[in-house]
């Protein structure tokens, strides 16, 4: 199986980065992203033209990507707030732990992370359908 790279993915759509003549200056390359097929220029950068080559294939990337994914982004994060809410014990004991932790009580080693949380989902009994990075990021 190959794994394509996000500017091999861009170019099997049909799309290519070009150094701008007209945007760039004789220290400073700016790049646009056009249709090879018409020659259509599809983005510059609100006419400031890309800094890399790189930056103009990511950019393109986000403002293509699929829309519909937000949404279930959104609706997960919003699904897991309310658990938060739903959750105060939890939280305050998490609260805790993270004070503890940045305070040094639990020894220099100690980190607040997503394996800690799900000890401590775990400790309480709770079996949630999102992971503890997840619960983090909604935090």
């Amino acid at each position: 199986m190959v794994i394509l790279n996000q500017q091999e993915k861009l170019e099997k759509r049909n799309i290519v980065v070009v150094k701008s003549e007209d945007l760039s200056s004789y220290s400073d390359d700016r790049y646009i992203v056009v249709d090879p097929r018409t020659g259509e220029i599809l983005d510059d950068a609100q006419g400031y033209g890309y800094k890399s080559k790189r930056n103009a294939f990511a950019c393109w990337a986000w403002k293509t990507r699929d829309k519909s994914k937000d949404e279930e982004k959104a609706q997960r994060r919003s699904h897991i707030q309310k658990w938060i809410e739903a959750h105060s014990d939890f939280m305050d004991d998490l609260e805790q732990c993270w004070f503890e932790i940045a305070k040094g009580s639990w020894g220099k080693e100690a980190t607040f992370d997503a394996k800690l949380v799900n000890a401590l989902l775990n400790n309480y009994g709770y079996n949630v359908d999102f992971t503890a990075s997840e619960l983090l990021n909604a935090m």
